[in-house]
């Protein structure tokens, strides 16, 4: 590779101005100055800006995923540093990321945020973006790793975000013979998250490698069925990186950390050249499979509910049957008794001892149902709520309008009580069904067409969540996450139960996942 000239140090000299030293080296380290922006209010979606952006350039946009620890944040800054130009003679190495990064490993879980940060570099005439995704995995369980989702839907949806993308890439190590269950976990909850249409955009990142066969990362990649763009022998398309870049150098060792610099530079420049040959991807579906993603675990939560609550009434109905059976001789010569029946209604409670994630809850007053129960914490407005579609709701039974609606910190519960009937007042209950419907059935009669209409009701609710989870099957890249499987092992009985066979069959092929990831699952 080419040595530094005097119109590259005059560059590194215009770098360091607009830097801030962090050690002397060599390399001497500094943090570029960056105009900082938030894209919430809140400041869990953020833009980092160096340089000004010119209008008439297309900046390539990239998507880093990886866990804490893998070196990210180096590749992060390897890329920057590859546009930026700088060389290994220049002795200067830049950095764009948050202070720490991956030389503060000793505070992982409280040092990481769920805050995407988008970094954006606009020097010459290769404008780059970079998307951090930093937390994904921690100790701190799936609420924050929801709030990350959540903060990448905003980035995508933002005027000021991003609407396309280069490439997704996913960092491991090159000392990885499996990928752990947090690592499978943090794929999953990105890639679930992109329509199919991305899977050609997805690159490999191995990390502190030292130039050898990746072979047992790459077999692990692939017995995980991460989907991602394939070679010329249809492998995993991959790339190496040393992460030495940024470490002090000893007059000893300067020619081998030089050769791993330059080897550096060279994979960057196959990955950038592999850019200009692909065609970036509108994130148009991606946008879609979050939001149907969102409306189909809504769904998912009120089905449920409006199934127990069918499933108890139909136990209430065959207790009311069994009664009027053991006393047929009263009923004959019209003697009045009483019985016990277990009667279950609906109660809006306050929510308690729940994640400030699921502190609030979306509901509505006329179907009196929780249509968005859990997570329902970022939209400010019932009408913004993920679950309104065209001003109306797409997940409570009668798909109300917004406005009879309500966001607070309370949801419907069920609750149940033991009651004693005479059978006076099921005659009453029924002569005055009677006369509203018109219809001349006896007690017995009726009790049976309500039992079966609650089997039908059953039915269509579970036809209603089979018919949702099929359309996200068919948009997303990778939509076997934990919540996924959760929701077909939810579906799976019932389905037999109504005598739908098939659809328990079809979503039983789905359930099938490898015996690695199902700790993952059992653990959400």
């Amino acid at each position: 590779m080419a040595t530094g000239s005097q119109e590259t140090s005059l560059t590194v000299r215009d770098l360091i101005q607009k830097s801030k030293l962090i050690s002397e080296g060599p390399p001497a380290r500094y943090r570029l100055l960056t105009t900082r922006s938030n894209l919430q209010n809140d400041g869990s979606v953020r833009k980092w800006t160096f340089g000004q952006q010119d209008n008439t350039m297309h900046n390539k946009i990239l998507l880093i995923v990886g866990e804490t620890g893998t070196g990210k944040t180096t590749l992060i800054n390897a890329m920057v540093n590859y546009i930026l130009r700088v060389k290994f003679t220049d002795e200067v190495w830049f950095e764009i990321t948050e202070e720490g990064g991956d030389n503060k490993m000793s505070d992982q879980s409280k040092s990481q945020t769920s805050k995407v940060t988008m970094y954006e570099v606009f020097v010459g005439d290769n404008p780059l973006t970079i998307i951090d995704t930093p937390g994904y995995g921690d100790t701190r369980g799936k609420e924050h790793d929801q709030q990350i989702a959540e903060n990448l839907y905003t980035l995508f949806r933002s005027d000021s975000g991003v609407k396309e993308i280069d490439a997704v890439c996913l960092v491991v190590k090159a000392s990885d013979n499996r990928l752990s269950d947090r690592q499978q976990y943090i794929f999953d909850a990105v890639l679930s998250s992109f329509g199919k249409d991305i899977e050609n955009n997805i690159v490999i990142f191995i990390t502190h490698s030292y130039g050898l066969s990746p072979e047992n990362v790459i077999n692990a990649v692939k017995k995980a069925e991460i989907p991602c763009r394939t070679d010329e022998e249809n492998e995993p398309e991959h790339f190496l990186l040393n992460n030495c870049q940024s470490g002090k150098r000893s007059l000893k060792y300067k020619k081998t950390v030089q050769t791993a610099w330059e080897q550096v530079e060279e994979i960057l420049d196959d990955f950038f050249s592999t850019l200009k040959e692909q065609n970036r991807k509108s994130l148009e579906q991606t946008e879609r499979v979050l939001s149907e993603s969102k409306q189909l675990k809504a769904c998912i939560s009120n089905l449920q509910n409006r199934i127990d609550f069918a499933e108890c009434k139909s136990k209430e109905l065959v207790q009311i049957q069994k009664a009027l059976q053991e006393n047929r001789e009263k009923i004959k010569r019209n003697v009045n008794f009483t019985f016990t029946v277990t009667e279950h209604y609906k109660v809006k409670v306050p929510i308690e001892n729940a994640s400030w994630w699921d502190r609030k809850a979306t509901t509505c007053s006329v179907c009196e149902e929780n249509c968005h129960e859990y997570g329902c914490w970022f939209a400010g407005t019932i009408w913004r709520c993920k679950v309104m579609k065209h001003g109306h709701c797409t997940s409570c039974t009668g798909k109300c309008c917004y406005s009879k609606h309500v966001k607070e910190n309370k949801k419907y519960v069920t609750r149940s009580k033991v009651v004693t009937k005479t059978y006076e007042d099921i005659k009453q209950q029924y002569e005055s069904i009677k006369k509203q419907e018109g219809e001349n059935l006896s007690i017995e009669n009726r009790l049976k067409n309500e039992l079966t209409n609650n089997k039908k009701e059953k039915s269509n609710l579970v036809e209603e969540a089979y018919r949702s989870i099929m359309k996200l099957y068919e948009i997303a890249l990778k939509p076997d996450s934990a919540f996924i499987v959760q929701c077909l092992d939810f579906l799976i009985p019932r389905a037999e139960e109504i005598g739908k066979h098939d659809y328990a069959r079809k979503l039983s092929d789905l359930r099938e996942i490898k015996p690695e990831s199902q700790e993952r699952v059992n653990t959400c």
